[in-house]
C-alpha cells in the first residue's frame, strides 16, 4: 500500500516540511505537509499535519479529520471500523487526500476563504482523545494516542498563529467528536483568541449498553479539567466544552437519524433521534442545525442541504 501511494505521489505530491520545532514556516501558495517525529499512528509510525497559510490572515481554521473508531481486536482488525489503523498516515496519504478538496477549503467558495487552514489527520481510532497503547493482538500494539498527537501539534501551531484573532476548530464525524471533546485543549493553546468549535455529524448521543465504558477503557481519554461527569455521560462533554470555550461558540450540524452514528452507538434511528433531541438542549439555540433524514457528513457537499451554507456563514460571524 505504501509503495503504491509513493508511486502515485511521485507526480502529484504535496511539498513536505521536515520535522522541526517552534513555529511552522510554510509557503502561502498552497498546502504543505509537516512531519512530526513526536506523533504516532495506531501502528506506531509518525504522522504530521497539512497546512495552507494565508498571508495576513487573522482567522485560522483547524480541521480534524474523521474516520470511525475502534476499541478491540474485532473492531480494529476484523471489522476495521477505523481508518488508517494498519498503514498510518503520512505525506503520501495527505497528497491523495480527497477531503482537501471539500468546499470548506475552497478559497473561491468557502465562508472561511480568507483564513489560514490546518488539516489534522486521523490514524489512532480513538476520536482524537486517546492517551494509551493497547495490545489487542499479540505482537501488534495499537497506539490510541490521538490526544497526545494534538498536544504535539498545538505546541507548534500556537506560536505559528500567535496573532490569530479567531480560531475555528471544525471536525467531521470522529473529528467532530474530537473537536468537542478537546475544546478545552484548543482554548488553552490559544488563550488570546476567540475559539469556536463546529462538529459535523458528531452528535454526542450516549451509546447503548456498555460501549461508552468500553471506549473509556480502551482509549483512556484525558478528561477536561473539572469534568468528573465526563466518565458517565456524553452530554457532560458538551457542557464542559461550552464552559471551557469562555464565550466561544459550540455548534453542531447533524441529521436527525444519522445512519452511521446510530449503528455506531448501537441504537435504532428512532432512538438516535431521541438522543439528538436531548443533545441539542445542551447547545445554544442558534448553534445547532438538525436536518431530517439519516445523512452522515455535510461539509463534503453543501448544495443539497438547504440553508446549510447560510448557517455556516452565521457561525463564522
Amino acid at each position: 500500500m505504501r509503495l503504491v501511494l509513493a508511486l502515485l505521489c511521485a507526480s502529484a505530491c504535496v511539498p513536505s516540511v521536515g520535522a522541526s520545532t517552534g513555529p511552522i514556516v510554510a509557503p502561502a501558495a498552497g498546502w504543505s505537509w509537516v512531519e512530526f517525529d513526536d506523533t504516532r499512528c495506531a501502528n506506531g509510525t509518525p504522522t504530521g499535519l497539512g497546512i495552507n497559510p494565508r498571508e495576513g490572515a487573522s482567522d485560522v481554521v483547524i480541521y480534524l479529520m474523521g474516520g470511525g473508531a475502534c476499541w478491540d481486536a474485532g473492531s480494529c482488525f476484523f471489522v476495521k471500523s477505523a481508518w488508517n489503523i494498519d498503514f498510518g498516515y503520512g505525506a503520501a496519504q495527505f497528497s491523495g487526500e480527497r477531503f482537501r478538496s471539500i468546499p470548506l477549503f475552497d478559497r473561491a467558495l468557502s465562508p472561511f476563504a480568507d483564513a489560514s487552514f490546518v488539516y489534522l489527520p486521523y490514524c489512532t481510532g480513538d476520536l482524537h482523545v486517546g492517551t494509551t497503547t493497547q495490545t489487542y493482538v499479540q505482537g501488534r500494539p495499537t497506539s490510541h494516542v490521538g490526544a497526545q498527537n494534538l498536544d504535539a501539534f498545538l505546541e507548534r501551531l500556537a506560536p505559528t498563529f500567535a496573532n490569530a484573532r479567531r480560531v475555528f476548530v471544525i471536525g467531521t464525524s470522529a473529528g467532530g467528536f474530537g473537536a468537542q471533546m478537546n475544546a478545552w485543549r484548543f482554548k488553552a493553546a490559544f488563550p488570546q483568541a476567540e475559539v469556536h468549535v463546529l462538529a459535523d455529524s458528531a452528535a454526542m448521543v450516549m451509546p447503548a449498553g456498555t460501549r461508552w465504558s468500553e471506549w473509556f477503557s480502551a482509549w483512556k481519554p484525558e478528561l477536561p479539567p473539572g469534568c468528573s461527569g465526563c466518565f458517565d455521560t456524553t452530554t457532560a462533554w458538551v457542557d464542559s466544552a461550552r464552559h471551557d470555550l469562555k464565550g466561544g461558540r459550540l455548534a453542531l450540524v447533524t441529521s436527525a437519524e444519522d445512519g452511521l452514528l446510530s449503528t455506531f452507538t448501537g441504537k435504532s434511528g428512532v432512538e438516535f433521534h431521541a438522543g439528538v433531541d436531548d443533545v441539542v438542549t445542551h447547545f445554544a439555540a442558534p448553534d445547532t442545525l438538525v436536518v431530517p433524514g439519516a445523512r452522515h457528513v455535510f461539509l463534503d457537499e453543501w448544495t443539497t442541504t438547504p440553508g446549510f451554507v447560510e448557517w455556516l456563514r452565521q457561525f463564522r460571524n
